[in-house]
Parts: C-alpha cells; sequence; structure tokens
C-alpha cells in the first residue's frame, strides 16, 4: 500500500488529466450499457407493436438510441486519447523522476550497481508500471462508481435482481481478482526476479563473449541461460494456467447472471409487477452490466508485478543519499590529502589507508599501480562522489565536503576510462563539454587531439553521426575525442585516467605532446593515471600505489633507481 501511495504521489501532476480520463470512461461505458437496455426495449416494443397492430411513437426511442450510439463512440475515443496521453506524460515524468534520484547515487554506490540491472529498473520496471494508471487505477476507479450506478437503476425495476447483480459484480470485480492475486502475488514477483536474473545473464554474456569462447565455457554459460529461461517459461505456465481458471469462473457467473434474470423476472411479470417488455431489456442490462468490471481482473493481474516493479525502483530511491551541504566556492590552490583513511559505502575494509599527498598548481602529476591498488577511488574522491573525513582532503585549503559540488566539477575535469560517447554527432558530443562552443574552437581543439585529419575524411565534418557508444570510429579516436571533450571544459585541473589508451606510440606521443604544450600555456594542473614510461618521464611527480597505500613518490629516474616495485610495474606494463 505504501508504494501506491508514493506512485500516486508521483502522479500528482497529472491528476486533472487523469480525473478527466476516468470521467470520459465512465461516460463512454454508461452510454454503452444504457445503449444496449434501450435498443433491447425499443426492439421489444416494435415486436409487440408488430404483432398486436398498435401504433407506437418510435421517434423518441430512435433518437436516443442513435444519441447513445454518438456518445458512446465519441466517448471511447475521447477517453483513448486523454488515457494514454496522461499515461505517456507519466512514464515521462517517471523516468525523469527516478534519473534524478539515481544520478547523486551512482558515483556514490557505483561498485553495488550492474549497468544491466539498471537498465532494467530504468526501462522494463517503469514500462510495467504504465500499467498502474491505464490498467489498474482508472478499471478500478469507473468500476467504483459505475456499479452503485447501474445497481440502483435496475432496483428501479427489481431489489432482488439488484442485490443479484451486485454480488455477481463484487465476485467478478473483487472476489476474483483478489484470489487470482493471492495465488499469482508468488510467480510474479519471482517472475520479476528471474526475469532480471535472464537479463542480465544475456547482457554480461554479449560484453563478455570473447571471454567465454577463449576460456571454453560458452557451453556451460549456454546452460546456465538455457535453465534460467526455463524456469521463466514454468512460472509464466503457472500464471496462464491461474488467469484462464479465472476466466473461466467469470464465463460461467456472466452467463449464470443472465439465467438468473430470467428466473426472476419472469414471475414479476406473470404477477403484473413488471410490463413484459422490459425483460429482454434488463437481461441485455445484466450481461452488459459485467463491463463495469471487465477490466478488474487484469488490473489484479497486473498489480503485484506493476508493484514488485515499483519496490525495486523505490529500493534505489530509498538508498542512503550522500550528505554534501557544501555551497562554497572552488578556488584554485593546493590540492592536499593528510592521512586519509577511507571506505566505500557498507563496506568495512579500507580501499585508502594513510595517503598523505600535496599537489601544487601546475603541477603534472602521475599516478600508478596494479588494478585495485586505489587510483580510481583517489580520483572519484577528488571528484566529489563521496564525502570525506574532515579535514582529511582539502582544495585551497577548504575541505572537500564544503564545497559545492557543481563548482567542483568545473574546476576538475575528469576523463575516465568508461566515458560515454553518444548516438549523436561529433558536434553535438562536444558541445555536451561546452554548449555554446563555436565550430572554430571545435576545429581548434580536434588539432589538439589529432582528430582534425580523421574528420577531414568524413563527409559530413564534425556533423558526422555517430553510433551508439562512439560505434562507428575506433577506440583511440574515441580517447581524443573524450580529451577534446576535457580540454573543452577548461577546468583547473585536469584528471586524465590513460588517456592514450588504444593509440600506437607514434599517436600517442604526438598527443602527449600537444597536451603538455596546452598545459604549459594554461598552468593547468594534470592529474594522470597511467603506465607509459614516456608519459611518467615528463611527469613532475609521480605516486606509486599498491593495496590502497602510497608506496613510493617521486620524480621517474629518481624511483627507477631507488624503488624496485616501481621498476616491476613499468617492466610489467
Amino acid at each position: 500500500m505504501n508504494n501506491v501511495i508514493r506512485l500516486l504521489k508521483l502522479m500528482k501532476p497529472q491528476l486533472g488529466m487523469m480525473a478527466l480520463g476516468a470521467l470520459l470512461s465512465l461516460v463512454a461505458l454508461l452510454a454503452n450499457i444504457s445503449l444496449l437496455a434501450v435498443s433491447g426495449w425499443f426492439l421489444t416494443i416494435m415486436a409487440m407493436a408488430g404483432l398486436t397492430g398498435a401504433s407506437i411513437n418510435y421517434f423518441t426511442p430512435g433518437a436516443v438510441v442513435r444519441f447513445l450510439a454518438i456518445v458512446r463512440t465519441a466517448g471511447r475515443y475521447a477517453e483513448r486519447l486523454v488515457t494514454h496521453e496522461a499515461t505517456f506524460r507519466i512514464l515521462a515524468q517517471l523516468r525523469y523522476y527516478f534519473y534524478q534520484q539515481l544520478m547523486p547515487l551512482m558515483p556514490y554506490y557505483q561498485v553495488q550497481f550492474q549497468s544491466a540491472d539498471l537498465l532494467t529498473r530504468m526501462q522494463q520496471d517503469i514500462d510495467n508500471i504504465d500499467n498502474f494508471y491505464l490498467r489498474i487505477l482508472l478499471p478500478a476507479t469507473v468500476a467504483g462508481v459505475s456499479v452503485p450506478l447501474v445497481c440502483a437503476a435496475v432496483a428501479y425495476f427489481s431489489t432482488t435482481l439488484a442485490m443479484v447483480l451486485a454480488l455477481v459484480l463484487v465476485a467478478l470485480g473483487v472476489g476474483l481478482p483478489y484470489l487470482t492475486y493471492r495465488l499469482s502475488a508468488a510467480q510474479a514477483k519471482q517472475k520479476l526476479q528471474v526475469n532480471n536474473q535472464l537479463q542480465l545473464g544475456l547482457v554480461d554474456g554479449i560484453f563478455a563473449l570473447r571471454e567465454l569462447i577463449m576460456y571454453q565455457v560458452a557451453t556451460r554459460y549456454h546452460a546456465h541461460l538455457l535453465d534460467v529461461s526455463q524456469r521463466l517459461l514454468a512460472i509464466e505456465l503457472q500464471l496462464q494456467r491461474y488467469r484462464s481458471l479465472a476466466n473461466s469462473a467469470h464465463f460461467l457467473l456472466v452467463n449464470g447472471l443472465v439465467i438468473i434474470s430470467f428466473v426472476i423476472l419472469i414471475p414479476l411479470v406473470e404477477q403484473g409487477q413488471l410490463a413484459s417488455e422490459y425483460i429482454a431489456s434488463l437481461a441485455l442490462l445484466m450481461l452488459v452490466s459485467v463491463e463495469t468490471v471487465m477490466a478488474l481482473p487484469l488490473a489484479c493481474q497486473l498489480l503485484p508485478n506493476t508493484l514488485a516493479s515499483a519496490a525495486r525502483l523505490f529500493d534505489i530511491v530509498d538508498m542512503p543519499h550522500p550528505k554534501f551541504t557544501g555551497n562554497e566556492k572552488v578556488t584554485r590552490g593546493d590540492i592536499v590529502f593528510n592521512q586519509l583513511d577511507f571506505s566505500y559505502p557498507e563496506q568495512s575494509a579500507l580501499a585508502l589507508k594513510g595517503i598523505t599527498l600535496t599537489i601544487k598548481p601546475g603541477q603534472k602529476v602521475a599516478i600508478i599501480g596494479p588494478s585495485g591498488a586505489g587510483k580510481s577511488t583517489l580520483i572519484n574522491l577528488l571528484m566529489g562522489f563521496w564525502p570525506t573525513p574532515a579535514g582529511k582532503l582539502t582544495v585551497a585549503g577548504k575541505d572537500l565536503n564544503v564545497l559545492d559540488r557543481e563548482q567542483l566539477r568545473q574546476h576538475m575535469t575528469l576523463m575516465s576510462q568508461t566515458g560515454h560517447i553518444f548516438n549523436a554527432t561529433i558536434a553535438d558530443n562536444l558541445r555536451l563539454a561546452k554548449p555554446d562552443v563555436t565550430l572554430e574552437q571545435m576545429r581548434q581543439v580536434c588539432e589538439q587531439v589529432g582528430l582534425t585529419d580523421f574528420i577531414d575524411t568524413l563527409e559530413h565534418g564534425v556533423d558526422t553521426w555517430l553510433g551508439e557508444t562512439g560505434s562507428g570510429i575506433s577506440g583511440g579516436q574515441r580517447q581524443r575525442l573524450q580529451l577534446a571533450q576535457v580540454l573543452l571544459r577548461n577546468g583547473q585541473v585536469l584528471i586524465l585516467d590513460e588517456p592514450s589508451k588504444g593509440l600506437d606510440n607514434l599517436s600517442e606521443r604526438q598527443l602527449m605532446a600537444n597536451l603538455f604544450g596546452h598545459l604549459a600555456s594554461t598552468q593547468q594542473t594534470l592529474i594522470m593515471v597511467t603506465h607509459k614510461p614516456a608519459m611518467l618521464a615528463a611527469m613532475d611527480k609521480i605516486v606509486v600505489m599498491e593495496q590502497g597505500e602510497v608506496v613510493a613518490m617521486g620524480e621517474h629516474l629518481s624511483l627507477l633507481q631507488t624503488c624496485p616495485y616501481y621498476r616491476d610495474l613499468i617492466d610489467y606494463f
């Protein structure tokens, strides 16, 4: 119930359109019920008039029938238009809301999030929630209003029949759906979990296909996915059985209601308490009144899956947010790590231990170490992704925690190994770094990173469309494009994680010569994670890390002479 209330609160901005859709749905439904009832009465009296030769006024009933038909048709069209528009707006709003909630958490919990799982939640789970208004909330609202109205209309002719109708509608709209819900709730939840497991397996398997084949485990992995698929199919089959049972019970109740209506109405006609022309009308009314609760069984079938999807999304939203309250201005100055210890959220082991390091403005500093040494953690702390112990990490003498996060990420510009190239043009990707960049500035920065020759070979130049994640260009060209984005942002501190990855030695030397020339003119600070000896020799300071600790620090030549571990790293890489 808590998740239902939270979803309703999120949909509040669309409440007006949702209410209008419900009203139009109610009008169309009542017009349809009235149309069939009036048509049954009209055909009956016309047949009786034909048999007896009596004259009747058929203009008024005919006009009523035409009016109800027009209202039903127009109402159905308007209802579909409004309710689907409201649904699309709700989906857009939910995606925006959850993306807003997710963004601050991504760097903070990145060690816990899997991209395939996040994709499933942001896409499939939100798509499941689109059922909440259109197929759950709307039918329940319309049924709650229309059932009492229809039963009151029937009670005018027969109280007994109205009571029977109410019982059958409650059984169809509440009892049968509740029973279906109770039977399918566990399977629906299990289905969501197994489906998510299958999605994760497929996505991870595609990305690791080369390794699976190389280590000859592809067959075993395929068998695992097949097993998960079989489990999913078994759950689907069980859910379909419940739905088939519900449909059979629905069929029996509806047809039984019509038969009972004849049993109740015929004695009333014989006793003179009811005009005979109303028998067919009320029997048809019994049949069509089922439409008031027709959508409720499906609503109850969808409800467990929808609430499970909502719960998975709210599980992310409810994760503790990092407490960043700083709003102080970021200024140029020394970056100082003062005996910094750090562990990831919900992990007890220290990722960084006693880091002591000072980086002066304009310095070129390299950070080197094997995987898991703490290099990326150090960089992410500088970007302000996690809170740090007070006084342990400062910029220009100010504690990192009190600095404005937006300004901090303008001051420090990061190029990571996992940077994303969007499905857009080269120019659009560059504009992400600097929205007001001119074509001349694009040309200049592309020349600095060595992209100009490649762009000049393209028919549309910087307006060439790149595919998803930069498909259509090589890995080295993607690195150059990301470096161009970093240079365009013009931060005071450039943080580069393996910027020359994917480049040959000649291209690497040219790229770094251009980069160091740029730094000499701008006096920007450079912090680089790299293992390339050519780059290390040009650094003012090299920080050697192992298992979260700084084990050595100094210049390239000095470390080669005094630090065997450093020499081993250079030889290894």
